[in-house]
């Protein structure tokens, strides 16, 4: 549970409605790159979320513009501090490079950006904001550093990266405060057989949930196979029971999400993480579960 006034600076910005017209500026722009209508739009938005990487694709792209840029303003500082070009080149590079990374980050962040919502989405409105206009200083910036204007491109790659660094707080508060990228699965899983239910009340080809532990989790029966997964879905913690089964595959209700029920492995983004999925068998009429050998539950 939050309480009002733990986050002042996100409770602030969550109440700024000028920023509603920009939320859906940037959601129609989602929409267009990522919808429906691209050829192979789901196999796209998978990558850039980062499904075949385990988790989220977007932060380790966003190493390459901020470490670019560090390199860059710490020989731009030393260039203005002394008047030495020795590492002007060597800055010159790097923020062309931060340029290139930027594309690759602001590509993945509107992708992740698009499935989030209420307050996360409007402070992740606002991160999208303030990095767009670090990325336009450092585009001005290169300009003029092949332009003659040496010291004003300097002046403005300082400038770009202030703002690269607010940027990234906000990006850090959306993870850390907001939980957004991180995994909503239980971390707490039985480790030995627990009774969940008669085998005789499960009915077959639905989604059916039950609790052990504390531990909400969904079944499937098909003839003899019963699969059995963690019911929170491990990208905002949507409600799986709610979702729908198709084929070898429960789609998460809040963002479509898709997972295997046979592994838990994710089909369909924007989940990154896998569905914790548990060892079944019946003993006594009564279906029991735990957590497979081997397998180490990720901590909330």
């Amino acid at each position: 549970m939050r309480f009002r006034g733990m986050d002042p600076i996100g409770d602030f910005i969550n109440e700024q409605e000028w920023l509603e017209p920009v939320e859906k500026a940037l959601g129609a722009t989602a929409d267009s790159l990522f919808g429906r209508l691209m050829p192979f739009s789901q196999r796209v938005r998978n990558f850039l979320h980062g499904v075949w990487l385990g988790h989220p694709l977007h932060p380790v792209i966003t190493d390459v513009p901020v470490g670019a840029w560090t390199i860059a303003a710490v020989f731009d500082t030393y260039e203005l501090a002394t008047g030495d070009k020795t590492f002007a080149p060597g800055a010159d590079v790097a923020v062309g490079v931060g340029l290139l990374g930027a594309v690759g980050a602001a590509a993945t962040g509107l992708n992740d950006w698009n499935s989030t919502y209420e307050k996360p989405r409007r402070v992740g409105a606002v991160h999208a904001i303030v990095n767009i206009t670090a990325t336009a200083c450092y585009a001005f910036s290169w300009y003029q550093r092949r332009h003659g204007c040496r010291r004003a491109g300097l002046t403005s790659g300082l400038a770009g990266y202030a703002l690269s660094a607010v940027g990234a707080w906000l990006g850090g508060h959306l993870v850390f405060h907001e939980r957004i990228g991180v995994n909503h699965a239980p971390g707490e899983l039985p480790t030995t057989f627990t009774p969940v239910m008669p085998v005789a009340d499960l009915p077959e080809n639905k989604l059916f949930k039950a609790e052990v532990k504390g531990i909400a989790i969904i079944l499937v029966r098909r003839g003899a196979r019963i699969s059995v997964l963690a019911e929170k879905c491990s990208h905002l913690g949507g409600p799986l029971a709610e979702g729908k089964l198709e084929g070898d595959t429960v789609v998460c209700p809040w963002h479509y999400s898709r997972f295997s029920i046979r592994d838990g492995s994710v089909i369909d983004g924007p989940a990154t993480y896998v569905q914790p999925c548990f060892e079944v068998r019946v003993r006594n009429g009564q279906i029991e579960i735990r957590t497979p050998p081997g397998m180490t539950p990720e901590p909330y």
